[in-house]
């Protein structure tokens, strides 16, 4: 009897193992979604060297998606349709939530900035224009706001907590009017051409703004900054093979020297290893807000 269980059990293993190994998804091509932090041609272009390192790495070709917005990544995700992206801490937060069955393991380290000081985080600003006259939150009451897209951390997320703990007044009745721009880059614009009184934008994202002179050096003031956020994961799905997804850690945690041409133009001065627990703040912020 000892036997014919342990001939069962070896049956069992030799059945099961090649069944378990079979499971996992090696897509060809790769799907890689990105967030929209700013246009979507200016971002194709910005992240073609990564693309480029990736598919001479991985032997097959990069599908680079650029999403409408931080939701439709997360839709990605969850359907099976992304294999590998960039979301925003708050969309990760909301992708976990509903079980994306996905991995964080890379994201940027930035250069230090006048309003980024910090190389893994960068904070949520609410802006104006200097010569408008507003000092002050409370002088926006009744005003109109811009915000980048309803699952961007800094753009909606922590904007939304902060005006109702500091005002008492939910957001959309503090101001008479709020729209979403899509990206920080269009809702710093709304701002620049009067479209909008204020918006909530990321620091890194003004950074850069004020390092390519799109905004002037005394253009902006800000009335109201968060406290330090992580900064974007790239992640990856948990059914990609194994082996494909050493490859793709490699790609951005191993030698990065051919793309740092890529990372100066981001402002930033390479990758480093994230996880899960490097969200779970923000992790517990989304959760309460559900």
């Amino acid at each position: 009897m000892k036997k014919i269980i342990a001939c069962l059990s070896g049956l069992l293993l030799l059945t099961t193992s090649p069944a378990s190994a079979a499971s996992c998804e090696d897509p060809r091509p790769l799907r890689f979604a990105l967030s929209p932090v700013v246009k979507a041609e200016a971002q194709m272009a910005q992240y073609r060297p990564l693309v480029e390192r990736l598919e001479q790495h991985l032997g097959r070709r990069v599908e680079l998606i650029p999403a409408a917005s931080y939701g439709s990544v997360v839709e990605g995700l969850l359907a099976g349709g992304v294999d590998l992206a960039e979301l925003g801490p708050a969309s990760y937060a909301m992708a976990m939530s509903r079980g994306a069955g996905i991995v964080a393991f890379a994201s940027f380290a930035q250069r230090t900035s006048p309003l980024t000081e910090a190389s893994t985080r960068y904070r949520s600003l609410l802006i104006v224009r200097r010569d408008a006259g507003f000092g002050r939150l409370e002088q926006l009451r009744g005003r109109t706001v811009s915000l980048t897209d309803p699952a961007s951390t800094s753009g909606s997320v922590l904007p939304r907590l902060a005006i109702d703990e500091l005002t008492r007044t939910p957001l959309e009745q503090f101001f008479q009017r709020v729209t979403f721009a899509g990206s920080h880059d269009r809702a710093i614009t709304a701002v620049q051409r009067r479209l909008v009184d204020a918006a909530f934008v990321s620091s890194s994202r003004l950074d850069e703004a004020l390092r390519r002179g799109t905004v002037a050096p005394g253009e902006i003031a800000i009335l109201w900054q968060s406290t330090p956020i992580p900064y974007d994961p790239f992640v990856l799905r948990e059914r990609l093979c194994p082996a494909l997804a050493a490859r793709i850690r490699q790609v951005f945690l191993g030698d990065t020297t051919a793309l740092q041409g890529m990372f100066r133009e981001l402002n930033m001065t390479g990758f480093v290893a994230a996880g899960d627990e490097d969200y779970r703040e923000i992790r517990e912020l989304f959760g309460s807000r559900q």
